[in-house]
């Protein structure tokens, strides 16, 4: 080594890295130590002492990594980061629909639906799922369709969200400290749907939930709500200077805390259209969606928070760019795509997608998007909330099928690739559709032999026409436009729908027979 110390490689931070590295420094300082077999007493020091870091900077390169959204890999971790920044995840979000709602003829008007009506769908595992109403809804005789064959009228549109309300659950006494929690029992919550009722000694009294501590003063009865990794809510009071403490709980004067919320949401409530809803009213003879439910969307992923947290950070809660809008719409419980484009000069034109599907917005969900808006947007902004504009892209294509494999399982392989690549949530709005990706997610099927791509156009071919390819192997959307497959979306009349109309040859046309 020529004397010169060897340099260290803070790399190294593996234990066999670590050993090797101080064996090297201590052959430069210590040149009279020879013996360094693992029988050596100095060997075993080093080796433990290499052991010993391995350990320490293992936990330290976990803490660092776990100090950002994009390496945190611990769920809690990410939650209380986040958190830091004002970003909560977002529980899982109802689906919405509006139903038609039919009565006898001689039904007296007006007709009265309480806010909270359910209506219930029963679910192969026995279940049932709950959709209730969110406000009162008075039916004039006036608004009923004539009588029908069956001598019933009918009413749309009632909106009605997924989920069932849980009454006055008893959460815990209050014992007086700042910052007190308490944990709802059921889960998962529906994200603003949280009241709370303290009965206080000098009555009850109704604290609302805000979204941050930060303008409450030591009067105002608020309340923030925290979720775990798990999806488990917890209502999170004042600590006397931002935000009241509910007074302490003594026998001669209780003090004791409700919630009333609602727990649902996800994609199970994403009915399709046509399905039959039963009514806790006796008075309602038939209740039907014209329309296929949306809305319901899972947890949120951890990934997705990881870009958006940020995005709506730069925002500071503020709609300001066409960007602040994209990005604080996707916040609402329920968007699944948001796209916001100039309309005039004050005008924002916000297209919105629910989750799951390439359809029109509800109207819970459209009133839910400007009630979020109201407080962020610029005073002289309008904004006007949209539906997606559906791109249908009709495929058409010659499959041979691999030896060996049965076409009609090639068929549903293929299908699935080309469903995978225009996946509601594989796309975006405005973004391009390329020929050579259909090639290459249905020619890396190990199924397939060949491909031969014969349609690829906006609109389907239709019978004497030859079908079309988009010129330059490439559909290029508006900015407000969403890609769907076209023949499962929008099939033309008397075809089956299908994501890609497929003609098979080659593999084996069904079991036992070769092709």
């Amino acid at each position: 080594m020529n004397g010169q110390t060897p340099p260290i490689d803070y790399t190294n931070l593996g234990y066999d890295a670590l050993r090797s590295a101080m064996l090297a420094r201590a052959q430069q300082s210590l040149p009279e130590w020879t013996d360094f077999s693992e029988n050596d007493l100095g060997v075993l020091l080093i080796e433990l002492f290499a052991y010993a870091c391995d350990i320490t900077m293992y936990y330290q390169t976990r803490i660092a990594g776990n100090l950002l959204p994009a390496t945190a890999d611990e769920p809690d971790a990410l939650v209380q980061m986040l958190r830091l920044i004002g970003y909560e995840l977002q529980p899982p979000a109802p689906a919405t629909v509006n139903l038609t709602l039919q009565f006898d003829a001689a039904e007296p008007t007006p007709i009265l639906l309480p806010s909270r009506t359910q209506f219930t769908v029963p679910l192969a595992s026995g279940q049932q799922l709950v959709f209730e109403t969110e406000r009162d809804i008075a039916i004039q005789q006036a608004q009923l369709t004539p009588p029908d064959s069956r001598n019933l009228r009918s009413f749309f549109p009632v909106p009605v969200v997924q989920g069932q309300t849980v009454y006055n659950e008893l959460i815990g006494t209050a014992d007086g400290t700042p910052g007190q929690m308490y944990q709802l029992r059921q889960q998962p919550v529906i994200a603003e749907s949280i009241s709370v009722i303290i009965t206080e000694p000098g009555g009850d009294t109704v604290w609302a939930e805000v979204t941050t501590f930060a303008e409450s003063t030591p009067a105002d009865r608020h309340f923030v709500v925290q979720r775990d990794a798990q999806g488990t809510a917890t209502v999170v009071f004042g600590d006397g200077v931002n935000g009241m403490v509910p007074p302490q709980n003594t026998a001669a004067t209780p003090v004791t805390i409700n919630a009333t919320y609602r727990v649902g949401g996800g994609p199970t409530g994403n009915l399709p259209a046509g399905t039959v809803f039963k009514s806790s009213l006796s008075n309602v003879r038939g209740a039907t969606n014209p329309q296929a439910a949306a809305g319901g969307t899972p947890t949120e992923d951890v990934n997705r928070a990881r870009s958006l947290a940020p995005r709506l950070y730069r925002t500071q809660e503020r709609a300001v760019t066409i960007s602040d809008y994209t990005d604080l719409a996707a916040w609402v419980p329920g968007v699944g795509k948001a796209r916001a484009v100039v309309g005039t000069w004050n005008q924002i034109l916000l297209s919105v997608a629910p989750s799951g599907q390439v359809a029109d917005p509800s109207e819970l969900l459209k009133q839910d998007l400007l009630a979020f808006f109201e407080s962020r947007r610029m005073a002289t902004t309008t904004l006007e909330i949209l539906g997606p504009q559906p791109a249908d892209i009709y495929l058409s294509a010659d499959v041979q099928a691999a030896p060996y494999y049965l076409q009609s399982d090639v068929q549903v392989a293929v299908e699935n690739a080309v469903s995978s690549y225009l996946d509601f949530d594989s796309v975006d709005f405005g973004q391009p559709i390329y020929l050579s990706k259909i090639y290459d997610v249905v020619q890396s099927l190990p199924q397939v032999m060949s491909l031969n791509v014969t349609e690829f156009s906006r609109a389907p071919a239709m019978p004497g026409q030859a079908a079309q390819i988009a010129s330059n192997g490439l559909i290029q959307l508006a900015d407000t436009e969403l890609p769907r497959p076209g023949y499962r979306d929008n099939p033309p009349a008397g075809v089956t729908p299908t994501p890609i109309r497929t003609t098979m040859t080659g593999g084996v046309a069904q079991p036992g027979n070769a092709s």
